[in-house]
């Protein structure tokens, strides 16, 4: 089984290895396996997507090798009952999947065929528990197999061993002597019933299949790192865990898919237009849904940053296919998103598409379109990790309310004990599509003594960015005393460059003067800040941000380390940076006397950066 990726490389750079392949396959000593030719997370597809990526790698594998693939091997077995339909529909007549995904009292060495409306497919389930180990002998191997019970010599019932072996494990057998050692024992009187054969020889002549209900699944390695967020479980196999448990345990890693599933559903929903385009993007789309974009295999552990942007690059040129295939006007809607139960606001303008989320009415999700980059996918901090915990999702216009006792630890970049609005979930008050306004309104508690504050939050949002209006009101018995923030976070788009500075250079009017700042160093100023300009030098891009009073202001850098890769089978793990974020606050004191408000506003454009040609 290999991804249809390689089957090109193989077929341009190496057609030696392609020639090979067919001439094993002719002579049936080789079988040849199907599946999504991105090495999709099939159960993640809409239908379309799943039979597309199924029926280019079919056509793939059939105009290289030869033959047409008849079974697939099923990446992470990430299985649902839903793929039957869409397998049976693509010609694949069985797949490989763990068989810790099937129920135990169906686990008999013995092949199983299940249903879905009216549709069949046979399983065949993989025991991996038996794999050889590195410098284990072939005969040694042999006799662990499950001889005495399943696989008994005088029996007309057929048995069968499925394992599944890495390149890198492959190749470790190879290099020793265990192939020739167990070519040995298969020919020796005690192992002649014993064969090795292809998964299709097989089931051509199997004498009967265990009919089984499979509930949706995974494979063990992802469901023990997908029940805790970054925490291995000690315990068995979760078999009813499924990808979507997994998403929702890795929040960044969800976010991805959302923005998966809004542009395939933004490209089913394109009629007409340029039909080239059109498969161009979806190309883009079925490349950016490879399950290695969202999960680290065979470790199970989430993919790291680099991964995802790279992802949301490929999700954005396909937005930019559909949009230049045929007009797509620019718009303000309002549905659930993320399938919390709750609206987004999802923003489509000209140049960008933005997701405003009801927690904390911050933008989630802030896509670029002309600079393939989504500069809200930050991180948050992990103690464990980051020697501290983030209560909250760092976005694009985070907002805080703390006591002027906690500046100083603010400003060193601490975390506050109590968060007032980062986490409120805000309740809409007016929305108008026309003229591109939302206006929302949340609640919070500030300081120890908790006295109840309420901020309105209206957005008018335009092509070249957004206006944001603040209106923070005392809604206590008591006088209100302390900081006001807006909190803007960049995320790391750019993992490719060389160069050790920070992708973005940031300069701001300070007391009516020019100040350059470097962002890989914290930097506050106590008030005075009526311009800042932060730039995306490897993008070529400007955000603009201006207040309508001059505010306080601090930056820092921030830094996150995550588990990269894991280094032993108890979920010991190597801890690596992954990404950074640069983190940005403007600051007001505030003193609001009983039933008093205050009044601020930032406007935010994007706007592009000519490039300077040198004389």
């Amino acid at each position: 089984s290999l991804p249809g990726s390689q089957l090109d490389y193989c077929e341009d750079s190496h057609p030696e290895a392609i020639q090979m392949l067919s001439e094993l396959t002719s002579r049936h000593q080789v079988e040849v396996l199907g599946g999504g030719y991105y090495e999709p997370a099939l159960p993640l597809l809409f239908p379309v997507d799943r039979s597309g990526q199924i029926e280019k790698m079919n056509s793939a594998i059939r105009s290289t090798i030869g033959k047409r693939p008849r079974g697939s091997l099923l990446l992470g077995s990430l299985w649902e009952p839903s793929l039957i339909t869409t397998f049976y529909s693509c010609g694949i007549e069985y797949v490989c999947i763990d068989s810790a995904l099937i129920p135990s009292h169906y686990r008999k060495f013995k092949p199983i065929i299940t249903s879905e409306q009216g549709k069949t497919l046979k399983i065949l389930p993989i025991s991996n528990q038996f794999k050889p180990e590195s410098g284990q002998n072939g005969g040694n191997w042999l006799k662990s197999l499950p001889l005495g019970l399943n696989l008994q010599a005088n029996t007309s019932e057929n048995s069968f061993v499925l394992i599944t072996l890495s390149i890198e494990e492959l190749a470790s057998l190879l290099s020793s002597d265990f192939f020739k050692e167990l070519q040995v024992e298969l020919e020796t009187q005690d192992f002649s019933n014993i064969v090795l054969t292809l998964p299709q020889t097989y089931l051509k002549n199997v004498d009967s299949y265990i009919t089984a209900y499979i509930p949706a699944g995974m494979d063990s390695n992802l469901s023990r790192w997908g029940k805790n967020c970054y925490r291995y479980s000690q315990s068995k196999n979760d078999p009813s865990l499924t990808i979507y448990d997994y998403l929702n345990v890795y929040m960044q890693n969800r976010c991805l898919y959302d923005r998966m599933v809004y542009i395939s559903m933004f490209i089913a929903q394109c009629h007409g237009g340029d039909k080239m385009r059109k498969k161009a993007a979806q190309e883009k789309l079925w490349e950016s849904q490879s399950l290695f974009n969202y999960i680290n295999l065979p470790s199970g552990l989430p993919a790291i940053a680099k991964k995802r942007q790279k992802a949301y690059s490929l999700l954005n040129e396909a937005e930019k296919l559909i949009r230049e295939s045929k007009e797509v006007k620019e718009s303000l809607t309002t549905f659930d998103y993320n399938s919390d139960g709750f609206n987004e606001y999802v923003c489509q303008l000209k140049k960008l598409h933005a997701v405003i989320s009801p927690i904390g009415a911050q933008i989630c999700d802030l896509n670029i379109i002309s600079v393939f980059a989504n500069y809200a996918a930050n991180l948050s901090k992990i103690k464990e990790f980051d020697g501290d915990d983030d209560k909250y999702y760092r976005g694009f216009f985070v907002e805080h309310l703390f006591e002027n006792s906690e500046s100083s630890s603010f400003f060193k970049g601490q975390a506050l004990k109590t968060e007032t609005f980062a986490n409120t979930r805000f309740v809409e008050t007016k929305f108008d599509s026309r003229r591109n306004e939302i206006h929302l309104a949340g609640k919070g508690l500030f300081s120890r003594q908790k006295l109840p504050v309420s901020l309105n939050k209206n957005y008018i949002v335009s092509s070249d960015g957004f206006v944001v209006q603040y209106i923070l009101k005392n809604e206590s018995p008591f006088a209100v005393k302390g900081v006001f923030s807006v909190e803007v976070n960049f995320a790391q788009t750019d993992f490719d460059s060389k160069k050790q500075e920070s992708q973005y250079h940031s300069e701001l009017i300070l007391k009516g003067n020019r100040q350059v700042f470097l962002a890989e160093k914290s930097f506050h100023a106590e008030n005075g800040v009526s311009v800042l300009q932060v730039t995306d030098s490897v993008r070529k891009i400007a955000f603009l941000f201006e207040p309508n009073e001059e505010s306080g202001f601090f930056s820092q850098p921030l830094t996150f380390k995550r588990p990269v890769t894991q280094l032993a089978p108890e979920g010991l793990v190597d801890v690596d940076e992954v990404s950074k974020t640069l983190s940005i606050q403007f600051c007001w004191n505030i003193d609001l006397a009983v039933g008093h408000s205050t009044e601020k506003t930032i406007n935010l454009s994007i706007i592009p950066v000519k490039k300077r040609h040198k004389k």
